[in-house]
């Protein structure tokens, strides 16, 4: 017994259809891996021009007062406040940042960039004098001992140095657009 109806015959797939749908399957799914690897780079590159001006600016800032070296040999950033601001001038030339703090090449940076933290860490003997400012540019100091002190990322301060982070906005593909951070420790060292 037959209960179908003879209007509505049963539909044959013709050949070659699975074959096109699941070519058009894959096809999309590698569109959208490709994408993700391209955001994926454009964060990569972003990271990298911004490791690198970090790293220069806390090198620039880094200046240590001589007369003091050649008195004790004691590596110290005399003026802090001098230092901060030889840091914010030295990041905006390295990022190449306008009076309002914005990069030109929006594919890099697409918002203003903000100093978050910039500490000068002085290290004499066992002590570490901590000078910090924050990102509204209000100094505060204070004493740690050797091998406690450490920087927001988590490592420990073996010598004077400088820490910087800053944070700025990122925009990628399709309209998406992420808020990232960027922190860099530079230590001065001697060579003796």
């Amino acid at each position: 017994m037959n209960l179908r109806k003879k209007e509505f015959p049963r539909r044959r797939t013709e050949p070659g259809k699975v074959e096109w749908v699941t070519g058009i399957f894959f096809l999309l799914f590698l569109g959208i891996l490709l994408c993700a690897f391209l955001q994926l780079e454009i964060f990569r590159s972003s990271a990298q021009y911004l490791e690198d001006a970090l790293a220069a600016s806390n090198l620039a800032s880094a200046v240590i007062d001589v007369e003091e070296y050649g008195i004790s040999h004691r590596i110290w950033i005399g003026d802090v406040q001098e230092a901060y601001e030889r840091y914010k001038t030295a990041v905006k030339g390295n990022l190449n940042l306008n009076d309002a703090w914005e990069c030109e090449n929006r594919k890099i940076i697409s918002g203003p960039v903000k100093v978050v933290d910039y500490t000068v860490y002085n290290v004499s003997g066992n002590d570490v004098t901590v000078s910090h400012f924050d990102e509204s540019g209000m100094l505060t100091e204070w004493q740690e001992q050797l091998g406690s002190a450490k920087t927001p990322g988590g490592k420990v301060i073996e010598s004077t140095g400088v820490y910087s982070e800053i944070k700025y906005r990122v925009e990628g593909m399709l309209g998406t657009e992420a808020e990232a951070h960027k922190g860099k420790l530079v230590d001065i060292i001697t060579g003796e």
